[in-house]
């Protein structure tokens, strides 16, 4: 760690610091030009394919550095500057390559393949994981692990003149990996690309054939640490390689592992622990909350054997006030770091300054004592970036959520009578009290809306409590104090796009990390609380939509184990108290700019949005024509809301252009969103479910998720967040599943010890789970027959703790 300020300067000849790569040209061995084409590799004049690594150089905190970072004022909500908030790469993102290719070649897209396009994972030096690499300078390839399987790992294709990389499983958050292209890479005359020429000279041998100056001795040490440690698989040579660069992947789970270790010592101590209180009863029944106050009558008697009552809890909320009631007054609300990063602190100390031993204050102290001395606050970092360096968010206000709590009736004779017509057994309280299911709704929409699940679950005994995401329901933000919400994403109201929030990657991010510590804390509530007959310890959730996609990231803190921080003994009473033990999700999924721009729901809305902010003469074009009249009537339906009007008016713009045959334009507006899709993917993934999802898998939980797929006919696959993405081969619902360890299934499983599926339906629609209410393309006795087997399935899975998933009605879906 010591070493990190100070290696990643090394070589700040890549910016003009000292002499420059082209002085490297004058001044080494003469190197013959090549008329052949090459990958495209000039840093001294900003000429670097990302990801790469070489834009951690200069780093004092250990994230990478962006140009839009030597503002002035910065400003983190332009997309790529957003990126020197990171400490990484994406896991996921598919990305390029640019090649430079002569005017008269053109790259021969059949040998990019397996032989030419190279992906190898790494220890990079300074590592904080492998002791022998530690004291490795920071930026210097350190030792080979493997080489990717081209096709299982990865994939390469032309994109143009150009390579593109497509991740098929995510990459390892935390750990680097260096791509390498051959010469196997020809044009269409059959003749192999070769190196640029400043690739040429930095990958000379760096003992027998040094470069002038030290920084540029720098360079070549780094691209030489590179193509040293890739050749250490026996797989290629040095002078196969025409190009080479590392990626480090940022790291994911380490903040929300911070926030669970906070919550952990609240437990160990009894101090500050967050505490579920309930209000007087409310007298009222789940039927007259969900159907009654809506003027029907309940579908089931079993609505009116469910007690509704309410209740709050005091969290932490990490998301920053917004300062005005304009929608750009979101756009600094992401989380920051409560204090130093360690390894701003490392470099300080390696230029000779001094940090004191004890705490200086009460802030300080706090830092101190809940790294083990590793973070301190002495006010050397200004961003206070979250990475895995400074994994401590800061507090900016403590909220008290509202909690909706639902229990059986006391007296339980009309659920008995239920069962026994199912074929149940009489139901009473364990002696333990009733286990929980924590509920979680999706976007836009509020905790009230789960209540449609709660009778499924109540004729299994449980106890369901559920509280609003940030910006949702009563959780809307009123700026001003006149009683109006300023801010809210639900309701006939809101504005989606006040979560998902598109003109701040950081702030979409950290949305996501509010409602997953959000949960944390109700979770750890249920041991501290005056509600009376239930078990703390046997806790099962459901998250629907938005809800199953924060379901990972709130699973891998809450189910790991705190024996690292306080002990194995202290640790067996913490662990239960976060523990769970089973887990339904509907219509979730992972990869989330991929699902996002190609929802039927969301996505042009996010396009039409992305475009008229992104500042191009495409941009400007598309606002006029927002404004035009032939938009004013195509989109006038949608004259209510700014979000649904710029997705209608993208659809009609694009639309128009395609009719008059722009292809120019179109091709442009095409790469703005894929620009876009790369830099919120980047921004997001520490938050993303595929990136926790092999670490939800090795814990053990036994998980349920269903999707809808559609019946390839009338009945659609779901169209708010699809089962499969042609953005990205991990994105959507049934990869995700399959990143989880889920194994699909289409019949009755019954196993000796709890097990994960995922169960593609052919019927309904995305909220089948929650209503038997068609849909566009799905009838309504399909919608109620979705409804009934979906809800059917979730029970029977968490009755029974992953020992058994019930499919009564196989006609609905599919393997």
């Amino acid at each position: 760690m010591k070493k990190v300020l100070l290696t990643m300067a090394i070589t700040t000849a890549l910016y003009g610091c000292g002499e420059s790569l082209e002085d490297v040209k004058n001044e080494s061995e003469t190197v013959v030009p090549t008329v052949a084409g090459s990958v495209a590799f000039d840093p001294s004049n900003g000429v670097v394919s990302v990801p790469n690594d070489l834009l951690f150089l200069g780093t004092t905190d250990g994230t990478l550095n962006m140009p839009g970072e030597d503002a002035d004022e910065i400003d983190y909500s332009d997309p790529q500057t957003s990126l020197g908030a990171l400490d990484g790469w994406s896991t996921q993102s598919p990305y390029q390559i640019a090649l430079d290719v002569p005017a008269s070649l053109t790259l021969d897209a059949s040998t990019v393949n397996g032989d030419s396009v190279r992906l190898f994972e790494v220890v990079m030096g300074a590592s904080i994981t492998d002791a022998e690499c530690s004291q490795v300078p920071a930026g210097i390839a350190c030792k080979f692990v493997k080489e990717l399987t081209f096709g299982v790992d990865y994939f390469a294709q032309a994109n143009g003149n150009n390579i593109a990389i497509v991740p098929l499983k995510p990459f390892n958050q935390g750990s680097s990996y260096i791509n390498v292209v051959t010469n196997s890479l020809r044009d269409t005359r059959g003749e192999s690309f070769a190196p640029s020429e400043t690739y040429g000279l930095v990958k000379l041998d760096i003992n027998s054939l040094p470069l002038v100056t030290e920084d540029q001795k720098a360079l070549q040490a780094v691209i030489n640490s590179y193509e040293n440690t890739v050749i250490q698989s026996g797989s290629l040579t040095k002078e196969d390689i025409i190009y080479s660069g590392a990626m480090t992947i940022q790291s994911a789970g380490s903040v929300m592992s911070m926030v669970k270790n906070v919550y952990a010592m609240s437990a160990a101590t009894q101090q500050n622990m967050p505490q579920l209180m309930m209000g007087p009863s409310t007298g009222m029944t789940v039927g007259d909350v969900l159907f009654r106050s809506q003027g029907a009558q309940p579908p089931s008697p079993v609505f009116d054997q469910i007690k509704y009552e309410r209740g709050s809890v005091v969290l932490p909320h990490y998301l920053k006030t917004p300062q005005g009631t304009e929608d750009s007054a979101l756009n600094n609300t992401y989380w920051k770091g409560l204090c130093d990063s360690a390894a701003t602190l490392a470099g300080f100390k390696a230029q000779g300054g001094t940090v004191p031993a004890e705490p200086i204050n009460e802030k300080d102290a706090i830092c101190f004592n809940a790294t083990n001395g590793l973070l301190r606050d002495l006010g050397l970092d200004e961003q206070r970036h979250l990475t895995k360096f400074n994994p401590l968010p800061m507090p900016h206000s403590y909220a008290n959520v509202p909690v909706q709590v639902t229990t059986p009736a006391d007296d339980l004779t009309v659920l008995n009578v239920v069962r026994s017509q199912l074929g149940l057994p009489a139901l009473e309280m364990p002696a333990t009290g009733w286990p929980v299911v924590m509920l979680q709704h999706g976007i836009t929409s509020t905790k009230e809306s789960m209540l449609a699940i709660t009778a499924a679950l109540t004729l299994q005994g449980f106890v369901t409590v559920a509280i609003d995401h940030p910006i949702h329901g009563e959780r809307g933000i009123d700026v001003d104090g006149d009683g109006e919400f300023d801010f809210i994403a639900s309701g006939d109201d809101g504005n989606v796009l006040h979560y998902m929030n598109l003109s701040s990657n950081l702030v979409a991010r950290d949305n996501l990390r509010q409602s997953m510590a959000d949960l944390l804390g109700l979770r750890l509530s249920l041991a501290a609380t005056n509600l009376q007959g239930i078990n703390p310890t046997d806790v099962s959730f459901v998250g629907h939509s938005l809800g199953a996609v924060v379901a990972p990231g709130f699973l891998a803190a809450a189910n790991e184990s705190v024996a690292p921080l306080v002990g194995e003994q202290a640790a067996a009473m913490i662990d239960p108290l976060f523990k769970v033990n089973t887990v339904a999700l509907a219509s979730g999924s992972g990869g989330l700019a991929g699902f996002l721009l190609e929802s039927g729901s969301f996505g042009n809305v996010i396009k039409g949005s992305v475009l008229a902010a992104a500042g191009t003469a495409e941009s400007a074009e598309f606002i006029a024509f927002m404004q035009s009249e032939e938009a004013i009537q195509a989109c006038a339906q949608f004259a209510g809301s700014q979000s649904d009007y710029a997705g209608c008016a993208f659809v009609a713009y694009t639309t128009k252009l395609t009719l008059a045959g722009e292809t120019e334009k179109l091709a442009n507006i095409s790469g703005t969103i894929s620009q876009f899709a790369f830099a919120i993917q980047t921004a997001v993934d520490a938050a993303d479910s595929n990136s926790l999802a092999s670490k939800v898998a090795s814990q053990g939980a036994a998980i349920y998720q269903n999707v809808v797929v559609g019946d390839g006919e009338g009945n659609p696959a779901d169209t708010v967040i699809p089962p499969y993405s042609t953005v990205s081969p991990v994105s959507g619902t049934v990869p995700s599943g399959q990143l989880m360890g889920l194994m699909p299934v289409a019949t009755s499983q019954v196993s000796a010890e709890p097990m994960s599926y995922l169960v593609k339906f052919t019927k309904g629609h995305h909220g089948s789970v929650l209503t038997p209410a068609p849909a566009y393309g799905v009838t309504p006795a399909d919608a109620a027959a979705a409804n009934a087997e979906m809800q059917g399935q979730v029970a029977s899975f968490l009755a029974s703790r992953g020992l058994m998933l019930q499919v009564a009605n196989e006609s609905v879906v599919t393997e």
